[in-house]
């Protein structure tokens, strides 16, 4: 059975996108799915796109499959400068036909599809395209995920927002815990709970955001 892809964002940088990646890949392997991965564009790479490789490794150890693809088709655009693609991508344009067909090629060889998106919903990649025209793109559901510090609850009702704003449906969100839990649990879950009813973690919740997502 083929699966709609998942696109994974955040409320911002290095909040944990590969990280969760990475656990929605163990998890989807788990239930006996062929899982691909796609990191469309990566700034800030030196010698190799360092996240592009661990979710190509992880993910050829469960699929083998996937040694039939080159790195290049997970991870089409790399760029040096760890800037916004816009920024770091200087003259040369991101072409969405190149983006297309590497996904149309991992999706051939997998029952879903993960792919993660640099930085968050509104990091700019050309004037008129930007992370969140993805979703679209890919005709992908959506995995927001928030920090858990201090402002966690302004971060994550903005990207909501912005999700509901441009009339994206399928979507679920949830917290990657770096931290002990007790300062969340203090200063954002009451209001996080009493709003939206629970918090979903990465690290406890994993079968419940799945069944959210519809796999």
């Amino acid at each position: 059975m083929k699966y709609s892809p998942i696109f994974i964002t955040a409320t911002n940088t290095n909040v944990g996108k590969t990280y969760t990646t990475l656990k929605l890949l163990e998890a989807l392997s788990a239930k006996g799915l062929k899982v691909g991965v796609m990191k469309p564009i990566e700034t800030g790479v030196m010698d190799a796109p360092l996240d592009a490789v661990m979710l190509f490794e992880m993910a050829k150890r469960y699929h083998p499959d996937l040694e039939k693809l080159s790195l290049k088709e997970i991870v089409p655009y790399c760029f040096e400068l760890p800037a916004a693609p816009f920024v770091a991508k200087g003259r040369k344009k991101i072409n969405v036909d190149v983006l297309q067909h590497a996904y149309e090629k991992i999706a051939s060889l997998c029952d879903i599809v993960l792919i993660e998106g640099a930085g968050g919903l509104l990091v700019p990649i050309e004037e008129d395209l930007y992370m969140y025209d993805f979703i679209r793109l890919f005709e992908a559901k959506t995995l927001l995920v928030g920090h858990d510090q201090l402002g966690c609850i302004n971060d994550i009702l903005l990207n909501l927002h912005l999700l509901d704003s441009l009339g994206v449906e399928d979507y679920e969100w949830c917290i990657n815990f770096k931290a002990e839990r007790t300062h969340f649990d203090t200063i954002s879950l009451p209001f996080l709970k009493k709003t939206f009813g629970r918090v979903l973690s990465v690290q406890e919740d994993m079968p419940n955001i799945l069944r959210s997502l519809g796999v």
